[in-house]
């Protein structure tokens, strides 16, 4: 279950609307970016293993958790540099990031474009697509799972109860499923058009330009593993492992098993 963070809190106030902030713990900082569709929230257990050790600073990326909806839609370059407003802002001149699907392809972005700001990678869940790749898998993905026509003027996600989801994820708890769900209602066209965009950035591309050490972290049964490989070949001296625990297709390592997760990255930074 996803616990709630509890530390320093922070707004950061853009053009476009503030971005929330969380810093917990103390010592070398870690800014821990989570993907389409979760919030800063989804970190909660991993946060309870590294802010021993490092000072944390979680983020809701514009348009989820506390942070506020822009006005329009969003390239993955637009997120990235809320992402460096929010480095700016907490006075962070250099920091190892953390990201989760989405979350990683930022740090990417970060990591090539602004390479001073960014000291270690951590990914969990790269998506590893180049264009023609992102094309199909938001194509035979993504767009499918769009079924609701009636709430907004694109096809979104459905909402879901209780019992359904947890017919589909026995394991589930339901203070995970409140949690999703109050998310999934607030963000479900913004959602949409996030991922849409996201399959959009030519991830291997961009990738093959990272020259700071870089942890590969997939959970066992992210379908995303599919391309586990060519992110490890396609990023010089990166290190790839596999972590167990992970439920279902989407299911991220860190989510899975958080103090697996949490090992991995201690040992990679100490």
């Amino acid at each position: 279950m996803a616990t709630k963070l509890t530390g320093i809190e922070h707004n950061i106030y853009r053009s476009d609307g503030k971005v929330h902030l969380y810093r917990v713990g103390g010592g070398d900082p870690i800014l821990f970016i989570h993907g389409v569709g979760g919030n800063g929230s989804t970190w909660g257990k991993v946060i309870d293993h590294l802010s021993p050790h490092f000072a944390c600073y979680v983020v809701d990326m514009p348009g989820f958790g506390e942070s506020d909806m822009p006005g329009r839609q969003y390239s993955m370059e637009d997120f990235a540099d809320s992402m460096l407003d929010v480095l700016d802002a907490a006075g962070l001149e250099q920091t190892t990031i953390v990201g989760d699907h989405t979350g990683a392809i930022l740090g990417v972005i970060l990591a090539t474009k602004h390479p001073k700001r960014v000291k270690n990678l951590v990914f969990d869940g790269l998506p590893f697509w180049n264009v023609d790749r992102g094309r199909v898998i938001w194509e035979k993905f993504f767009l499918p799972q769009f079924t609701d026509t009636t709430s907004y003027s694109l096809p979104v996600d459905p909402l879901t109860v209780w019992e359904e989801e947890k017919e589909k994820n026995p394991t589930l708890e339901k203070a995970d499923f409140e949690l999703r769900a109050k998310e999934h209602k607030r963000s479900r066209l913004w959602g949409r058009l996030s991922h849409e965009t996201a399959t959009q950035f030519d991830v291997e591309s961009a990738s093959a330009g990272i020259s700071q050490p870089t942890l590969l972290i997939y959970g066992e049964h992210d379908a995303l593993r599919r391309g586990e490989q060519r992110a490890n070949e396609g990023i010089n001296g990166s290190i790839l492992k596999v972590i167990p625990g992970s439920k279902g297709a989407h299911a991220t390592a860190h989510s899975g098993n958080p103090e697996g997760f949490a090992k991995e990255i201690k040992a990679f930074l100490q």
